[in-house]
């Protein structure tokens, strides 16, 4: 609206002001005007007075009624002069132009006596101003009177006409009545001539402001705003004219370093964009960018697309809770943290169906006003598949090693079993009689040494099976300990090798594979044994007991497994490097370096830690901590 703008309000605050200004300098002239004609008048009228005082005086002194009488009429019929009397020291009027009031007597609180019969003795002198009066006749006009006092001088008391006394000091008083009504008339003129010009003065003021204002104030106002709609509709390459040098000059030149400043910051912002964007969609592995509290899916970059097969619009429509599976869910959802944090091999499937696994590092960040979560996905599926096929290639490795010690293993039972089936065959070949209950004992023996053959057999296809990373359950960590002896049981007593097994049987579970958890603990064996063994044949003549104890216990929230022997032990030079791949202290051919760096990787994936302790040549503990399964 019109009178909502800054330039109308100006106009009118500056008008108002002025008009005030006017109005109250009218009045003050005004009233200095009035006040100085009456005084003007006030003067004139005692002049007059006194004139016509002086110019009776001779016939008052003649005692000559009828040429003073003529005098008051001529005086009284004056254009200006409304009224002359004269009243005696009673107040009763002698004479006067107004012939009814003739005999007349006044009383004393009439305005021709108030003033100098206010108190009870009465004024002999007064000043002009105190001897004249204003006051309204009855027709609505305004009269000046003046009254003069006629003193009883000399001449007059000692004339042989006269009989006032000596001691009468006023022997009566000339009043005379003038017309205010010219004065009245000039000081009305006078205040419609100031009214009038101080509607044109204020007229022309609030036109001429409005010209300055609209020229001054408006016009650069106006294109300041129309520049700051400019701005706000995106552009920043017209300039605002300056036109002056005062403030609103700075301040459009402010203004168009500010334009400036944001065209530069833009041009920044656009190229800072750009480069984020080409950073982001070439980067080599998927990118997401999640809402941090409904994990809907906010952008992707195009190694995403590719990777999992959908579409930009697709993804923008998914949650990405909806890439894994739902027992992965609660662990995306660990995602809701004010920090960093990185989540290892969680399965995502594609489009199509095929599963890969991730790892995911995210971080909470701010993204166009949003809490977000960025998340980097890299594709670990190969890695996952190597790391598979190395595991299975040190199982076959382990089986490899334990070949002797598994034929070994069979032989026993075949051999129970050949010598079994001989003695049935001789006694049906040469017709013997023989108990039955001999026949069931050797047929049960031969049963049962087949189950036992059965059992190493199914036990090391099951250890040699090829196992999935996502094959993990809840399992009792003691059964893959006893396991590892039934391949390595007979080698180790053969070896003269004391096994001690304390384990806790009321333990509670943890998460891992069953055949993989028991590659750990052949591993660690196997490498007891050869410590044993190799220590065995240093102290040829010495006391030596070989032992390996394996115990387990809980510890809080964490099952412990300690795997100890009595061997050689850990070099302190070669200890930080024990589980890097391919690095062993075995002759070549008796070990690949790969058995305790395959069982630290399954005991990390498990969320366990394996730790060393070794004291020269008085053996070596290695200590597993596995987290118990979550309820």
């Amino acid at each position: 609206m019109w009178y909502r703008s800054i330039g109308f309000k100006l106009i009118f605050s500056v008008g108002i002001a002025v008009m005030l200004v006017f109005m109250v300098f009218s009045y003050v002239n005004l009233e200095a005007q009035r006040k100085q004609l009456l005084q003007e008048m006030v003067r004139n009228s005692n002049l007059v007075s006194e004139v016509i005082k002086r110019s009776l005086r001779y016939n008052m002194l003649q005692y000559n009624p009828d040429q003073l009488y003529q005098a008051i009429d001529t005086i009284g019929a004056q254009e200006g002069i409304e009224k002359v009397r004269i009243f005696n020291a009673r107040g009763e009027i002698i004479y006067s132009s107004d012939k009814k009031e003739v005999g007349t007597v006044l009383d004393k609180t009439a305005e021709q006596c108030y003033a100098c019969h206010s108190k009870e003795k009465p004024f002999k002198r007064l000043s002009t101003t105190d001897r004249s009066r204003i006051f309204s006749t009855a027709k609505g006009y305004q009269l000046l009177g003046m009254i003069n006092p006629i003193y009883n001088e000399p001449d007059c008391f000692s004339a042989s006409c006269h009989v006032h006394p000596k001691d009468q000091e006023v022997l009566g008083v000339l009043d005379i009545d003038v017309s205010l009504r010219e004065i009245n008339d000039l000081i009305k003129d006078q205040r419609n001539k100031m009214v009038l010009f101080t509607l044109l003065a204020v007229s022309g003021i609030f036109i001429i402001i409005a010209v300055l204002i609209n020229r001054l104030l408006r016009q650069p106002v106006k294109q300041l705003l129309e520049g700051t709609e400019r701005v706000a509709a995106g552009d920043l390459m017209t300039p605002i004219p300056v036109t002056s040098k005062d403030e609103l000059g700075i301040l459009a030149n402010s203004f168009n370093q500010m334009t400036a400043r944001l065209r530069d910051s833009e041009r920044e912002l656009k190229a800072s964009e750009e480069k984020y964007r080409s950073l982001f969609e070439n980067d080599p592995n998927p990118i997401f960018v999640v809402d941090l509290e409904t994990f809907q899916i906010m952008d992707v970059n195009i190694r995403a697309i590719e990777t999992y097969g959908y579409s930009r619009e697709e993804f923008l429509s998914m949650s990405f809770l909806d890439l894994g599976d739902e027992e992965e869910a609660e662990k995306i959802q660990s995602l809701v943290v004010h920090s960093c944090i990185f989540l290892p091999k969680i399965r995502h499937r594609k489009k199509d169906g095929t599963v890969l696994y991730v790892n995911i590092h995210s971080c909470p960040r701010q993204h166009l006003g949003k809490d977000v979560i960025i998340a980097n996905i890299a594709d670990i599926s190969d890695r996952i598949q190597a790391e598979a096929q190395l595991i299975q290639a040190g199982k076959m490795a382990t089986l490899g090693e334990m070949s002797a010690g598994v034929a070994h293993e069979l032989n026993q039972p075949l051999n129970a079993i050949r010598v079994g089936t001989e003695y049935l065959h001789k006694i049906f070949t040469r017709n013997m009689k023989v108990s039955e209950e001999v026949v069931k004992k050797v047929c049960n023996e031969v049963i049962s040494q087949v189950e036992r053959a059965s059992s190493i057999i199914n036990h090391l296809r099951e250890f040699g099976r090829k196992s999935e990373v996502d094959e993990l359950d809840k399992i009792d960590i003691n059964k893959p300990i006893r396991d590892v002896f039934t391949l390595l049981g007979q080698q180790l007593r053969v070896r003269e090798i004391e096994v001690k097994l304390e384990l806790d049987d009321n333990l509670p579970p943890i998460l891992g594979v069953p055949n993989r958890l028991e590659q750990v603990f052949l591993n660690l064996v196997m490498n007891a044994r050869d410590a044993i063994l190799e220590k065995k044949e240093i102290m040829v003549n010495g006391d030596f007991h070989p032992c390996i104890t394996i115990r387990s216990y809980c510890e809080g929230d964490k099952i412990v497994v300690d795997v100890i022997d009595n061997g050689i032990g850990i070099p302190e030079e070669v200890k930080d490097r024990i589980f890097e791949p391919f690095f062993t202290t075995k002759e070549v051919g008796k070990g690949t370096g790969l058995g305790l760096s395959i069982s630290y990787g399954i005991v990390k994936d498990y969320g366990g830690s394996i730790q060393i302790e070794s004291t020269g040549k008085e053996g070596t503990t290695f200590r597993i901590t596995f987290p118990v399964a979550d309820k």
